[in-house]
């Protein structure tokens, strides 16, 4: 794993999360059923109807990088959301296992990864996206990571890291910004001249309805360029209004699940209702369990938690109609150690996912009413599945 840019300010939290092997069997069934569950044709119908061009334009791939975040509780894992292009693989599930010991991980952990091998994992699903879209005879050789003001991002970092994975794997690859994409003369994508064969869009312009996205939408939409994660993964799993539909055992029956299927997600999944199918009333007078946030939300930008909502503010987001309510889940905590002594920390489960398949684990430390890596004493941290106790080393 190359090192990281002198300068660089990706905060790590000085600890190792231990999860446990029963833990982990919850968190790969919840995958394995949402991903089914959605690529499912009474459910993309049910999804589907209003829903925008761009959404349902299907080219065959799916998404790099899916995001699962999850909080551990005393009653099992509880999945909080899905993102699709979820930062911090390279920097959290690889970077903070590097910054363990291997005799350490040995010691604690149940076959814990080489980094080799999840490189060529990870480099495996750029190929797998492109065989997706275009066949199995199709051959990547030029990938554009883009971003809005890329050289902004705080986990800018990571552009560079995914760029040389996949430049050892032997993909020309380019950090770029999402406006620097352009058609080419054949109706593709080219980035200063050089042909791109896929983007791996960290943008958050997710339905690529802005002007810095609008050549790659054209491109797009006429199938001369695949992007991953495509605007139609994140609508069918990562708009959070779908997890209005996870979290109902009524819904997932009608949609063909299994009962116990249709049980364990309505239980592993938050109850989540839209706002705007709830009375102000109702809302405010219990606010207190419930969590608010937009359809389109990412990076906890606009989430509020309705024991800290003022009543203006819930008033205000209530008229709006794309807000979502879920059924608040607080999150586990941790002693970690910092400058300050010994604090305690929350923290979230990260399962980095492609298509039904967790290929690394990350936390994040935090603390605050949301996720955020700018708490002192937070950050990336390292998760380790646990020995079966009984098993031998």
């Amino acid at each position: 794993m190359a090192a990281l840019a002198t300068g660089d300010s990706i905060p790590y939290a000085q600890t190792i999360l231990a999860l446990e092997l029963s833990q982990l069997a919850v968190l790969q069934r919840a995958v394995r059923l949402l991903f089914r569950t959605a690529h499912s044709e009474k459910y993309r119908q049910l999804v589907d109807t209003a829903a925008a061009a761009v959404v349902l334009h299907d080219p065959g791939s799916y998404g790099v990088f899916m995001g699962y975040d999850f909080h551990l509780t005393d009653d099992g894992p509880r999945l909080i959301e899905v993102n699709t292009n979820a930062g911090g693989a390279l920097l959290n599930g690889l970077h903070t296992a590097a910054l363990c010991g291997p005799a350490q991980l040995d010691w604690l952990c149940c076959d814990p990864p080489r980094v080799e091998d999840v490189e060529a994992l990870i480099a495996s699903t750029f190929h797998a996206e492109l065989e997706a879209a275009r066949g199995a005879d199709a051959k990547l050789r030029t990938v554009a990571i883009a971003d809005e003001r890329p050289r902004e991002q705080f986990l800018r970092s990571e552009f560079e890291l995914c760029r040389m994975l996949l430049m050892r794997h032997g993909v020309e690859a380019h950090v770029c910004d999402t406006a620097e994409l352009a058609r080419a003369a054949d109706g593709g994508i080219e980035l200063r001249g050089t042909p791109i064969d896929l983007v791996y869009l960290r943008d958050t312009d997710f339905q690529l309805k802005s002007a810095r996205t609008a050549a790659l939408r054209e491109a797009w939409l006429a199938d001369r360029v695949v992007v991953t994660p495509s605007p139609r993964e994140h609508h069918l799993l990562a708009d959070k209004s779908r997890m209005e539909i996870f979290s109902s055992e009524t819904t997932l029956l009608g949609l063909g699940l299994a009962v116990d299927d249709a049980a364990f997600l309505a239980e592993v999944v938050p109850e989540t209702r839209r706002l705007p199918d709830m009375s102000f009333e109702e809302a405010w007078n219990a606010r207190r369990e419930w969590v608010f946030k937009p359809a389109a939300a990412f990076g906890s930008k606009a989430v509020y938690r309705g024991d800290k909502i003022s009543k203006r503010r819930l008033k205000e987001i209530h008229a709006e109609q794309d807000f979502i309510a879920q059924r608040r889940v607080a999150p586990s905590t941790i002693e970690v150690e910092t400058v300050e002594g010994p604090r305690k920390m929350k923290f979230d489960v990260r399962a980095y996912v492609y298509r039904d398949r967790i290929f690394l684990l990350g936390a994040r430390v935090y603390q605050g009413q949301v996720t955020n890596m700018r708490s002192p004493g937070g950050g990336f941290s390292a998760i380790c599945v646990g020995r079966d106790r009984d098993a031998p080393l």
